[in-house]
């Protein structure tokens, strides 16, 4: 054998390389070619997942944009219709305060009235009071039996008109002052818990509460 192997040429030497090398491919290259397509499989598997897991974080943002997007406009609605709330509160209030004002005037008319003043005068109130009736229960239709600060204003709502009364045969003076004084407070009673209802209310709207 080593005298086979002493007596090869360069020739020979690099034919028995290259079938030794061509042996070896023979045997490898399968192996090689199989290493190959499962390494471009589990390549191609981990771009299939990679794209797979892009798409639904891809789909999961999308949802949570469309979700915020539909929080929002309902948000928006609910402080458009909060704003509108307060709006028709606020001139509802007004206008019910300013009648039961003009109502403590007109139980205390003038001394000595014609009859044709008279007349007018109880036909005015009549108005005023029907329209006050009113206003009142509109008020207190808007409210929120649920919410202790607007429970409150009934019962202030309450207390007006608990004073808001028909003054007394002959009365005083001191009478009279003491009624027009328990009047304007509790109608400015009422104005100061209004306002802090609105307020309250105010800044739902400003920070868009659901």
């Amino acid at each position: 054998m080593w005298s086979y192997i002493t007596n090869l040429t360069p020739d020979d030497f690099n034919k028995i390389v290259l079938a030794v090398i061509a042996l070896i491919a023979l045997f490898l290259g399968p192996f090689m070619q199989s290493k190959i397509a499962k390494r471009q499989v589990a390549m191609q598997e981990e771009i299939a997942n990679r794209q797979v897991a892009m798409q639904e974080e891809i789909a999961k943002r999308q949802t949570e944009t469309q979700q915020q997007i539909a929080n929002r406009q309902i948000a928006d609605s609910i402080s458009s219709r909060r704003q509108a709330w307060i709006d028709e509160l606020r001139r509802d209030a007004s206008e019910f305060l300013t009648l039961f004002a003009r109502l403590e005037e007109l139980k205390r008319p003038a001394p000595n009235l014609c009859q044709e003043d008279m007349r007018k005068n109880f036909e005015e109130m009549a108005v005023a009071n029907a329209r006050a009736h009113e206003l009142g229960i509109r008020i207190k239709l808007r409210l929120n039996p649920l919410e202790e600060e607007h429970n409150r204003l009934v019962q202030l709502l309450g207390a007006l008109a608990d004073v808001c009364i028909d003054p007394p045969p002959n009365e005083t003076e001191e009478q009279k002052r003491s009624a027009t004084s328990a009047f304007r407070n509790a109608r400015e009673d009422v104005v100061s818990h209004l306002q802090a209802i609105l307020k309250h209310e105010w800044e739902r709207v400003k920070r868009g509460d659901v």
